[in-house]
């Protein structure tokens, strides 16, 4: 009989699926949870003008960031009326002000007298509506050096007098060196990359074709964590003996496990550190597609990228708005190829249990037919939750994915052909 206790591979592998389906089930729940069921605060005295009115708060970093990230601020009308933003662009009085706090108090540092090519449209919010706003056409300029920085805007009201309210702040820090490096082994070239390519193609192309080229790029690191994968599977029988022969001692148990895997030059976690080192610029590649080419990035420029208009790109492709989120048509079909790769391993892996005469114990069979469905269902919800050009680039990641396990699976499957020598 096998014992069903597990091995180091094992465990990790458990580890990350149970860590992956918990993460997706509290995440369900606190969003339940806040839109549905959460208990509306009591306003005291002191909040009890701002819940009647309009607030700007700050978002995406909080009220710390480093110089080079964009500043946002979620503007709220928690009113009874509604309240209308003039543009500040060539108006006698501008509607908003950028302010530096100080020691001192504060100083105006914007001049929306002429924003020249930089348009900032107005806006209206009804009452219990918000708005996302930010200067990322203006954010390198004014916030290029340490400081606390805020924005105040008036709003017009009908009847009533406008409306001026000023920001929570935002402090900008300078960059430490781990993100000085992160930026300039990863983001700068990426996002030149994503530039160049975007001068000669559709930007959603060039998405696309930057996804592929990082995956080429990562592909034999991730070959040859396959192929790690794979050598512990074909040692599975020989693990299953030593469960029958040593199972009930432990220590006797890792020490002969050990020993096969030395014997096979194999190392459990061999196939964990070509992930580790993709890690990084995976991640790059996602914030560098999730901001888009966006002019708060134009400190990443290199010299011959210098001259691009980053506010002179077409945001639409095949129908759909990048910059914007799509609710409906590109998560779901996220969500078809996330289940297209899971489904291929688990025929894979099924297929090879088979050849080899193993049996996939059914704690692990429950936790890959979870996954199915679980998997899938995240990387849809997440779709959803950002920027449509991030889904396109989970997109294509998805279907390269499916197409190196199609090929890896391919070259070690094939029958080995030994050549006699004359």
């Amino acid at each position: 009989m096998i014992d069903k206790k597990s091995l180091p591979m094992d465990k990790i592998q458990k580890f990350f699926k149970s860590f992956l389906i918990w993460f997706a089930v509290f995440y369900g729940i606190m969003w339940g949870y806040n839109k549905f069921f959460a208990p509306t605060p009591e306003v005291t005295e002191g909040e009890e003008m701002q819940n009647g009115t309009v607030v700007i708060e700050t978002i995406r970093g909080g009220d710390e960031l480093a110089i080079g990230n964009l500043a946002q601020w979620d503007i709220k009308n928690n009113s009874d009326e509604t309240v209308t933003f003039d543009t500040p662009c060539g108006a006698e009085t501008s509607s908003l002000k950028v302010i530096q706090l100080e020691l001192g108090g504060t100083k105006e540092i914007s001049n929306f007298s002429d924003c020249g090519a930089f348009a900032l449209e107005g806006f209206t919010l009804e009452p219990g509506k918000s708005h996302a706003f930010d200067l990322r056409d203006w954010n390198q300029d004014m916030f290029s050096e340490i400081g606390v920085f805020a924005v105040e805007m008036t709003f017009s009201r009908e009847g009533n007098d406008p409306l001026v309210i000023q920001s929570e702040t935002v402090e900008f820090q300078s960059v430490n060196m781990l993100r000085k490096l992160f930026r300039a082994l990863i983001s700068q070239p990426l996002f030149n990359l994503l530039v160049l390519l975007s001068q000669h193609m559709a930007f959603g192309w060039a998405i696309v074709v930057l996804t592929i080229l990082v995956r080429l790029a990562l592909f034999f690191p991730n070959q040859n964590a396959m192929k790690s994968q794979r050598r512990m599977q074909q040692l599975q029988p020989k693990l299953d003996e030593l469960r029958k022969k040593h199972g009930k001692d432990q220590q006797m148990m890792a020490k002969k496990t050990m020993e096969l895997y030395k014997t096979h030059k194999v190392s459990p976690m061999s196939s964990c550190w070509p992930m580790l080192i993709q890690l990084p610029i995976m991640l790059g590649v996602y914030w560098i597609v999730r901001d888009g080419l966006s002019p708060h990035l134009s400190h990443l420029l290199y010299s011959f990228n210098l001259d691009v208009d980053l506010t002179n790109f077409n945001e639409m492709f095949l129908g759909l708005n990048l910059t914007a989120r799509n609710m409906i048509v590109l998560p779901i079909i996220v969500a078809v190829a996330q289940w297209g790769a899971v489904k291929l391993s688990m025929v894979r892996a099924k297929k090879r249990s088979k050849d080899t005469g193993t049996k996939t114990p059914s704690q692990m069979e429950q936790m890959n037919k979870m996954m199915l469905w679980v998997m899938p269902a995240m990387m849809g919800f997440f779709t959803a939750t950002f920027p449509a050009a991030v889904g396109i680039y989970w997109l294509a990641s998805t279907i390269f994915s499916i197409g190196q396990q199609w090929f890896v699976n391919h070259l070690l499957d094939k029958p080995q052909v030994t050549k006699k020598v004359a």
